[in-house]
């Protein structure tokens, strides 16, 4: 087990140093605004829901592990909207016009629609499909 954490550990924080390197070249090496701005939002969103489930009455084991989460992933939000935009490497950056050619659009001729009808074979309705309405009458009235 001691392995495994070492594992996890070596790769999360190698995968932290890569992300400090994106964030510090997308903002000129300001390290502060890159990791103080997800530290404070982490940080602002734990003390408020830690009060608020203070105050509330409720057990500390029940709202620790969600203030914990809900930090943790305000402080991922704040970090994810501050990497630097990247264009997908299939993009072709004008987003000219596409080189598949355009629909034809259905024609607008009838004879189509009658032709269409004329195969459906419908034959002519027999009078007692025709159902003749009721009479309606007022609710609470006498006859």
């Amino acid at each position: 087990m001691p392995r495994h954490f070492g594992v996890i550990w070596a790769q999360m924080s190698r995968r932290l140093r890569g992300l400090g390197r994106e964030l510090e070249s997308a903002h000129e090496g300001n390290r502060l605004y890159s990791w103080g701005l997800p530290a404070a939002a982490l940080l602002l969103c734990f003390t408020m829901l830690a009060i608020a489930g203070a105050l509330s009455g409720v057990p500390v084991v029940e709202f620790l592990p969600i203030a914990i989460f809900e930090a943790l992933v305000m402080a991922g939000l704040f970090v994810a909207c501050m990497m630097p935009a990247v264009s997908p490497p299939d993009d072709r950056g004008d987003r000219g016009p596409d080189s598949d050619p355009d629909p034809t659009p259905p024609p607008s001729d009838p004879s189509v629609w009658i032709r269409l009808l004329a195969d459906a074979d419908l034959g002519p309705r027999s009078p007692t499909d025709v159902k003749e309405p009721k009479p309606r009458e007022l609710a609470g009235t006498r006859r």
